[in-house]
């Protein structure tokens, strides 16, 4: 029988998969498409035209107070969401003013959901894009992270390894995308290239026994996003997707909304979507959450607030 809290908008989590630029409100976006001439596509059916779109769209973002709107209208939906903590994705390659700056300075007024940023290099972009997106990043101490974005199969991590390194030894974390277009050699590769320590996807890792039993043994953590896993074709239903077979297994799995301005969900919607199909009881949504929790990079006084707080939820009654 199907379980969904009705206070599962309550329960403490963090996101650790979602795109700044992706969020944008529909009513939002609609506002800024008169900014281009340039035909942008309305539809999507797959990744290559999802980013098409996208990359329309994010051409629009160009005037000073964008970011800092993102980053406002964002937290506001995210709260309602009960998201404490995020690590949110931002693309700010050739902006032409200082968007990071912005985004940082907007979360630091937010206090209902503490923001760090990872930056979001487009593998896509020659890797002089990446080094000019890491030197940005000096001074910023919200920025904690570096990712890799875009088409996986035309564009491996292998070039991408001396800025991850880099970006290691100043003290960012490894989080590239792979698995969600690519099979398990695109993690592989994330992994042994780019030194990952949790995989955006990474859905396709299923396919590969070892991989699973090695991102098992490593605690290398999958931020999943199941809707945007279903609109964009790497999964055909729910009934079919990797999620299930890898949360059986073991892999340690959080939940993410990806591009909610896109996709039109919620964290909690997504939630709702993952119980159902791991047959989740109150407990086992906790256990959900927690995973977010662990698999964070958040600093550990809010680590245990969190845990306090999925602990307290799970107790509750309804």
């Amino acid at each position: 029988m199907t379980y969904v809290p009705a206070d599962l908008a309550e329960l403490p989590k963090a996101e650790l998969h979602v795109h700044l630029e992706g969020t944008v409100r529909p009513a939002t976006r609609a506002e800024w498409a008169p900014r281009t001439v340039v035909q942008i596509p309305r539809e999507f059916n797959d990744l290559f035209s999802f980013v098409q779109m996208y990359a329309g769209f994010w051409r629009t973002m160009n005037t000073p107070g964008d970011y800092a709107r993102l980053v406002r209208e964002y937290c506001e939906d995210a709260a309602r969401a009960g998201i404490r903590y995020a690590e949110v994705q931002l693309a700010t390659a050739g902006r032409p003013y200082p968007a990071l700056h912005e985004a940082v300075e907007a979360a630091e007024r937010q206090s209902d959901v503490v923001v760090r940023f990872i930056i979001d290099v487009p593998r896509s972009l020659p890797v002089d894009v990446g080094w000019a997106m890491l030197e940005a990043t000096k001074g910023v101490p919200t920025v904690i992270g570096i990712g890799l974005g875009g088409p996986e199969a035309p564009f491996p991590p292998e070039p991408f390894e001396g800025l991850f390194a880099e970006a290691r030894s100043r003290g960012l974390r490894s989080v590239p995308h792979a698995g969600e277009e690519g099979g398990p050699e695109s993690v592989r590769g994330a992994i042994e290239s780019l030194g990952a320590e949790r995989i955006m996807h990474g859905v396709r890792s299923v396919e590969d026994p070892g991989l699973i039993a090695e991102l098992i043994e490593r605690r290398i953590g999958l931020d999943v996003c199941p809707t945007s896993n279903l609109l964009l074709g790497v999964a055909p239903s729910m009934a079919k997707h990797p999620l299930k077979e890898l949360w059986d297994a073991g892999v340690r799995i959080s939940i993410n909304t990806d591009d909610p301005g896109y996709f039109g969900c919620t964290l909690t919607g997504e939630y709702a979507l993952a119980g159902e199909t791991l047959g989740l009881d109150r407990e086992g949504y906790g256990g959900l959450a927690l995973n977010s929790v662990e698999g964070s990079f958040a600093p550990e006084p809010l680590k245990a607030e969190m845990r306090s707080g999925i602990a307290e939820w799970v107790e509750r009654w309804e």
